[in-house]
């Protein structure tokens, strides 16, 4: 008997288990030690994006522009989405300094067969210039929580990872190949034109970031990609004949840094 009135009590007891188990822990502030839960859902929402962004690995080429996109939220931590891409591109002072250090163009005596040669040159590569594209992307972001500016000021923010691929327009103009043929002893004009070209590629995409939130509908994001795509540069080329070098092909890097707001509606 007295075994079976004492069984509802330790049914009680261990009822009362998960809800202590799941109880608010605080620190000495007085502020929860640890994320409790998101402060701003994103389920079933639309994110609009506008990201001013710079070129952060091409010494020889200077690439400014921005990203404008739209995405999808499926789940707190999934996103999908179209993007446009559109730089301003220019040589850098670099390459520009490189130009105006060029010898003066004169026939090879070698036929560039030999090493170390006289006449030939091997083009400079990573002269890519990413002018403009379009991209699907997707971000998965497992990562939520938050850090204090100030002791009654909490910033939500969320570390997220993205991969995409779309098409670009990517504009080459080489360094130090002339587009002309024939042979110059001045040191001015000694090219009036250098070997270029322009093509549609294929471009894949990865990077990650951070959303940082203000409210539950403007966020900042800032992020670092890279874009790759195939290229190539020449080796051994007859500055007197364009028509000369070896082909060698690469994979391209055009690493950016991004920054913008973001908004949910």
């Amino acid at each position: 008997m007295p075994l079976t009135r004492n069984i509802p009590i330790a049914v009680l007891l261990l009822a009362a288990l998960p809800s202590r188990a799941e109880e608010v822990v605080y620190g000495p502030d007085g502020a929860p030690t640890v994320v409790q839960r998101k402060l701003h859902a994103v389920t079933g929402r639309w994110e609009a994006v506008a990201m001013l962004d710079a070129a952060i690995n091409t010494a020889l080429i200077d690439q400014y522009g921005g990203v404008l996109g739209v995405a999808y939220h499926p789940s707190e931590w999934l996103d999908v989405g179209a993007e446009a891409l559109l730089h301003r591109t220019w040589l850098s002072a670099l390459a520009v300094n490189v130009r105006s250090h060029l010898p003066a163009r004169t026939p090879s005596s070698n036929h560039c067969s030999a090493t170390p040669y006289t006449g030939c040159k091997d083009e400079f590569a990573n002269d890519n210039q990413l002018r403009y594209g379009a991209f699907g992307v997707a971000r998965l972001a497992p990562i939520y929580g938050k850090f204090n500016l100030a002791s009654e000021l909490s910033v939500h923010f969320q570390a997220f990872l993205l991969g995409g691929a779309g098409v670009a327009s990517v504009h080459r103009e080489s360094i130090n190949l002339c587009a002309v043929a024939g042979t110059d002893t001045g040191t001015q004009d000694q090219c009036p034109a250098f070997q270029s070209s322009n093509a549609v590629k294929g471009v894949g995409l990865v990077g990650g970031g951070f959303r940082f939130y203000f409210g539950r509908t403007v966020s900042l994001r800032t992020e670092v990609r890279g874009y790759f795509f195939p290229s190539s540069y020449k080796e051994t080329n007859d500055l007197t004949d364009p028509a000369t070098g070896t082909a060698r092909s690469y994979l391209a890097v055009v690493a950016t840094f991004a920054s913008g707001l973001s908004f949910l509606f």
